[in-house]
């Protein structure tokens, strides 16, 4: 039923010191993590945490494709990817596991032209009911080769989810995919203009919902935005440890997928796991699967009121 797609993956590093970090200082290390990652990948795990049938496809390094296909296999992953003669980046995180964190984002495939008929060839392999197309763009690819895939798999029948930032962001949402997911530093970014209470951020959303069918906005700590037909939901973060952000906005997206799918209804409880299943995520090191049975347990003190 799912289907995600990464084209500019990473294996996320974490790299653990003892508090307090800042700049300037020299530290041991005392704790390192690394896991294949990926926006997508991560929204693929969170899915397949719920039981539900999923696709992780994307771009990747020819010699990581083994590390990915065990460890995903592992979680319930299917692993479609197209591989390229080129690595895979590596996104280090040094963190002091008390809430200081210092995130290090490589360039994604500096070398690797973008070609155009190779590219839909591969995206039309992989047509499902749903596509999820999380996170950066590779070097040389346009801003707008989201905006030219959501157009590929609109002709295919599928649902499309975006979830990406600055240009690509700009640029793919003009193709009105049928589900966003910008945090709000991206959705600012996006408006050029901030969002300073919440009454202008329902504002943005009211406006935002006429257009896709969903839209989730995440708010860090706070919580998370959540409109789709008429409705409006905030639901507040439980107050978790703040060991590794990493992943936490796509682990919110994934199970916002597993939950809202096939029904298509916004309700309460789907807002509540979605930001249960961030929370979650934010109290792990690295990217690794969540369990279901967190989730469920952190969705319960979630707080969700109708905005």
């Amino acid at each position: 039923m799912f289907v995600t797609l990464t084209l500019n993956p990473g294996i996320d590093q974490t790299i653990t010191v003892n508090p307090p970090l800042s700049i300037g200082s020299i530290y041991a290390v005392t704790g390192e993590t690394r896991t294949p990652g990926g926006k997508g990948v991560n929204v693929a795990k969170m899915i397949a945490a719920n039981g539900k049938a999923v696709t992780a496809a994307g771009l990747l390094g020819k010699n990581e494709l083994p590390l990915y296909k065990d460890t995903l296999g592992a979680a319930g992953v299917n692993c479609r990817f197209m591989t390229v003669p080129f690595a895979t980046r590596t996104n280090t995180m040094l963190t002091d596991g008390a809430g200081r964190e210092l995130k290090l984002n490589r360039p994604g495939f500096p070398d690797l032209h973008f070609d155009e008929a190779e590219l839909f060839r591969y995206a039309v392999s992989l047509t499902d009911t749903v596509v999820v197309m999380s996170g950066s763009l590779p070097v040389r690819f346009p801003a707008d080769t989201y905006a030219r895939l959501i157009r590929v798999f609109r002709e295919n029948g599928c649902v499309t989810v975006l979830d990406t930032s600055g240009p690509a962001l700009a640029a793919g949402l003009v193709e009105r995919p049928d589900i966003i997911k910008p945090n709000r530093h991206e959705l600012e970014g996006v408006l050029a203009r901030r969002l300073e209470s919440a009454e202008a951020i329902r504002a943005v959303l009211r406006d935002l919902m006429s257009i896709h069918e969903a839209v989730v906005v995440s708010d860090g700590a706070a919580g998370a935005w959540f409109a789709g037909r008429g409705t409006i939901l905030f639901a507040a973060a439980p107050e978790v440890p703040q060991v590794d952000t990493t992943g936490a906005g796509d682990t919110l997206l994934g199970q916002f997928c597993a939950d809202y799918f096939p029904a298509r209804v916004l309700t309460s409880e789907i807002a509540a796991r979605a930001v249960a299943a961030g929370a979650a995520a934010v109290e792990q090191r690295g990217t690794p699967v969540i369990g279901i049975q967190r989730v469920h347990a952190l969705a319960a003190t979630v707080k969700v009121s109708a905005a």
